[in-house]
């Protein structure tokens, strides 16, 4: 800067003695004043640069400070990114993957009642009672080692006045999870001898409607009408036979987990029940199918008869291969049977071309 002042001085005083200077006398000192005017311009040109290209080199060190502490900043955010748990959270965690439910899960009374005891430390000190189709919600969980009823206890809620403790295994037992789906599980698991007897005597009796006509005793002739759907929608009920054994047999938790939080969208799902699910959807779609194609190539009794006899065989073709996949002969079962109802569809649908 001393050196900017310095230039800029010599550069005043230059001009001031041209001003002063007058005549054709004084034409070598104007001369000569002009030179140093030019040696002071640029001398003051140089000053400046060099007084820039500092200013730009103190700049960019700035910024590279400032850069260095953003990623400073950045990488220490980035390692205190470590969630740390309590105990009772890391507790609640692990009850909630086991036990696949946790604090606020609500469910529907199915018993006829349910009986809330007080325990130490509660407000209220009377004995609660909840009925069928009454929502409860859980609002703690207590886990008793020492206990001789039940190691785990839940404190339950049907509203501010009625809350107790229950043993975990009454309150599973008489009450399901709050989802139209779960309450759906829990009645065909409760009541499945029935509505399986049922559809497999539906079958026996379109089986013997279409063989007092027919004479023979053979079952489901695929050569009756020109569709695949029949034996599509076989393939696909053992397919899913085997598939809900197996996650019985490998990954239950799958289906427990199911259980407590269903959902119809496969894409939610780990794989093998998304694919239950995906089967699920395929068999309710091709019955539909199988549905139209009889309205189209039977009169009603007929088309009824055979309805019967194809649910009634598509019922006991899930037990057999559900069954045996259990003790692992379902595996080799399962592409047997497959094998086997193509190629006598495909044996049947040459004769009925052919005729």
């Amino acid at each position: 800067m001393r050196e900017l002042k310095n230039a800029i001085f010599a550069l005043l005083l230059c001009f001031v003695m041209a001003a002063c200077s007058q005549g054709d006398g004084q034409v070598d000192a104007r001369t000569a004043i002009d030179s140093i005017a030019d040696k002071a311009m640029a001398m003051t040109d140089s000053v400046l640069n060099d007084t820039r290209e500092k200013s730009q080199g103190v700049q960019d060190i700035i910024v590279a400070e400032e850069s260095a502490e953003t990623e400073a900043v950045d990488e220490a955010d980035e390692a205190d990114t470590t969630v740390y748990l309590t105990p009772q959270q890391a507790d609640s965690l692990m009850f909630r993957l086991k036990h696949h439910y946790t604090q606020n899960f609500n469910f529907i009374v199915k018993a006829d009642s349910l009986v809330l005891v007080p325990r130490e430390g509660d407000l209220l000190t009377d004995t609660c009672v909840v009925y069928d189709d009454d929502v409860i919600v859980v609002a703690s969980i207590k886990t008793v080692p020492n206990d001789t009823i039940d190691s785990i206890w839940v404190k339950v809620a049907h509203d501010q006045f009625t809350m107790g403790w229950i043993p975990e295994h009454e309150l599973l037992r008489g009450a399901v999870p709050d989802d139209s789906i779960s309450e759906l599980l829990y009645t065909l698991t409760g009541s499945r001898g029935f509505w399986m007897s049922a559809l497999v005597f539906l079958g026996v009796i379109g089986f013997l409607l279409r063989r007092g006509k027919v004479k023979k005793l053979q079952i489901l002739r695929f050569d009756e009408m020109d569709s695949f759907y029949p034996v599509l929608l076989l393939t696909m009920i053992a397919v899913m036979a085997s598939l809900y054994a197996s996650v019985q047999n490998f990954v239950p938790e799958y289906w427990q987990e199911y259980y407590y939080h269903p959902t119809l969208n496969p894409l939610q799902l780990p794989f093998l029940m998304a694919m239950l699910v995906v089967l699920f959807w395929l068999i309710i779609i091709i019955y539909i199918a199988v549905v139209d194609e009889v309205y189209h190539n039977f009169y009603f009794v007929p088309g009824m008869a055979y309805l019967f006899e194809l649910t009634g065989l598509a019922m006991v073709v899930y037990l057999v291969i559900s069954w045996s996949t259990l003790i692992y002969v379902g595996y080799l079962l399962t592409p047997l049977l497959i094998a086997a109802l193509w190629y006598v569809y495909c044996h049947m649908r040459t004769v009925f071309v052919q005729n």
